[in-house]
């Protein structure tokens, strides 16, 4: 995945994908001003920042009527980050609530998530177009205002990457892993059988152009510790300390190495992929090397 590259090595080491963004389905046929998301003071319970249309023609004045069909340009109160706002209606996206709602995807849902997806109107993209060198202030940005978004228009936030679906206040951590970045916020492990117990694995470290982390042949009873080292293992790379292949981790006692994975190509047809495994010994003794859960 492309990602934008840094000219001094202030950051903490990753860029954003370009591919990289989050979806708010709206619930309300009419949406908020652009000034209720986001406003030089944040007053009302906004953002702080700038909001524009980017169709020819318009004014300030657009600014305090609803958010119609088209672009819009978000900027943080720095200017360092900038974001597009893009939006349209479900028809216009070939975007079918029910889809959504009759898939083992919302299986696991809550009902008042699933209610909302099925009440959709209005899909609302936001993706970057620049964001700080430093990135976390970005990557805020891009929560507060999907958060708002979905806050004013008795929405959901998708997050397609992660492939998940949040309630606006679900997007923050409180309180954070790091005051910087909770990796919760941008990355979920999920797990699914495999021929052997359980395949456990991250998605979301693609969104900053960083390889996805798996694990194989876990069981049940160990299942709880392999998610656990996986989460601290995306921690640890969205606080610039990034996994390598042939690099060796100590975790519960034991040591582990990442080697080159992605071997599922219905996964990870196009992404990169690193197998975290044992140093030694099997998988069951390094998961339970400093006693059960």
């Amino acid at each position: 995945m492309r990602a934008w590259q840094f000219g001094k090595p202030k950051g903490p080491g990753f860029g954003l994908s370009r591919q990289f963004y989050l979806s708010v389905l709206s619930s309300r046929a009419t949406l908020p001003p652009i000034l209720d998301v986001l406003n030089p003071a944040g007053e009302r319970g906004a953002a702080r920042g700038f909001g524009a249309p980017l169709a020819a023609g318009k004014s300030k004045q657009d600014l305090l009527a609803p958010i119609e069909r088209g672009a819009y340009a978000l900027a943080s109160h720095d200017r360092k980050t900038v974001l597009k706002l893009l939006v349209l209606s479900k028809e216009e996206a070939g975007f079918d609530p029910e889809l959504i709602a009759r898939s083992s995807l919302a299986a696991g849902l809550a009902q008042e998530l699933v209610n909302r997806i099925r009440a959709t109107w209005t899909l609302m993209q936001l993706t970057f177009e620049s964001h700080d060198p430093d990135v976390y202030p970005s990557l805020d940005f891009l929560l507060a205002l999907a958060a708002r978004l979905a806050a004013l228009t008795e929405g959901v936030v998708a997050d397609p990457i992660a492939q998940r679906y949040l309630l606006p206040d679900e997007i923050f951590q409180r309180p954070r892993l790091d005051p910087k970045v909770d990796a919760r916020e941008h990355v979920v492990v999920k797990t699914r059988p495999s021929k052997q117990n359980n395949h456990a694995h991250t998605l979301g470290l693609m969104k900053f152009a960083l390889p996805e982390l798996e694990m194989y042949e876990v069981s049940d009873k160990h299942l709880a510790r392999a998610e656990g080292l996986l989460m601290s293992l995306a921690q640890n790379m969205l606080l610039g300390r990034v996994v390598r292949a042939g690099e060796r981790l100590q975790a519960f006692g034991s040591v582990f190495e990442a080697r080159e994975g992605g071997l599922d190509r219905a996964i990870w047809e196009g992404i990169p992929c690193l197998e975290i495994l044992p140093a030694r010994g099997s998988l069951e003794d390094a998961l339970s090397a400093s006693g059960s859960d």
